[in-house]
């Protein structure tokens, strides 16, 4: 029998997480059922449930894919650029937003889509709201430490408390998706990015 190689596994896995997503998105998670996974999958149902049990199984690793996205991204933004300096707050959000278009899980609107659900799942499941508060603590946490070094900089008024500020950076990350998923094309997400950073960065260059 062939072995099944860590690459397949991965990219099968993927795969019907996509389908998930893209069935969430869609449809909402509750009015979603295996049936319809199954078939956006392309998958037959055995294959499906010999990766995921159930649907709060997919929902907990979009989850968890989500806030290790956002754990992942915080720790290389706090990381020295090459010339030894840490990059501005504004300069990071850019980049976060960057990143996001190019997570491979769905689409920038499909994950958007369903930001809103996954606020009204990790309330009603501990293990969800502990993985949901892991991740946007550590990117609010990324954000209050850049911000304390454009403050160390000058860049930043010493006044703002950066924890509040690392609340407020996420924050923006959190209305551009609520409102992509909203508006979907006509939001601009190029000008409110730029918006973002002339507002995180102060105009600073």
């Amino acid at each position: 029998m062939p072995k099944v190689t860590d690459e397949h596994v991965a990219a099968r896995r993927r795969q019907i997480l996509s389908a998930a997503l893209a069935c969430f998105a869609r449809d909402g998670f509750h009015r979603t059922s295996m049936q319809d996974i199954f078939q956006e999958a392309g998958l037959s149902p055995g294959a499906v449930y010999s990766y995921f049990k159930s649907k709060d199984d997919l929902v907990r690793a979009i989850i968890a894919e989500t806030m290790g996205f956002l754990t992942q991204t915080a720790t290389v933004f706090t990381e020295a650029l090459p010339d030894g300096r840490l990059r501005r707050p504004g300069e990071a959000f850019a980049d976060l937003i960057e990143q996001n278009r190019n997570v491979e899980l769905g689409t920038v609107e499909q994950r958007a889509r369903i930001f809103p659900h996954l606020i009204g799942e990790q309330q009603r499941d501990p293990e969800l709201n502990a993985a949901a508060r892991a991740g946007l603590s550590r990117l609010r946490e990324g954000f209050a430490t850049l911000a304390r070094a454009a403050q160390e900089r000058g860049d930043l008024a010493a006044t703002i408390d950066a924890d509040q500020f690392g609340r407020l950076a996420t924050s923006l990350l959190q209305g551009a998706l609520i409102q992509i998923s909203v508006y979907g094309d006509d939001m601009d997400l190029d000008a409110y990015v730029r918006t973002a950073v002339a507002l995180l960065d102060q105009g600073q260059q």
